[in-house]
């Protein structure tokens, strides 16, 4: 499972995103714009008895930082449908990686602002993938 897997994944689900994503960072410039960034969250290894060869799945966490204009309500509305892509789902495939289940947190987080006035949220996703 890779960043990569993951925008391109977004960007079939939503037409919207097309031109306006990129990993690891977002264009300042842009009112409308999402950026896709591997998280850095630590955890615990996930080892079946047995050993590596014996595991079957890991974890990949990823953070979406979306900017979605200037009104707040749009971009809530925004942010709440990209959120919406991965909550509940299971057993699916993500750019040629299986899904068993992805966890996009209780909601789309509001950051505020940037200095354009454009208005930012994020998403923190923990996603269960099957190991290759």
């Amino acid at each position: 499972m890779t960043t990569e897997q993951l925008k391109n994944w977004i960007k079939s689900q939503d037409a919207e995103f097309e031109g306006c994503i990129q990993l690891g960072g977002v264009n300042g410039n842009a009112p409308w714009f999402l950026g896709v960034y591997p998280s850095g969250v630590a955890g615990r290894q996930h080892i079946a008895i047995g050993g590596p060869v014996c595991t079957t799945y890991d974890t990949f966490n990823a953070r979406l930082l979306l900017r979605w204009g200037k009104s707040q309500p749009e971009a809530e509305r925004k942010a709440r449908s990209l959120w919406a892509l991965f909550y509940g789902r299971t057993s699916y495939d993500m750019d040629g990686a299986t899904i068993y289940y992805a966890d996009p947190g209780l909601g789309p987080v509001p950051i505020g602002k940037g200095p354009d006035g454009v208005f930012e949220y994020v998403i923190n996703l923990n996603i269960v993938y099957k190991k290759e």
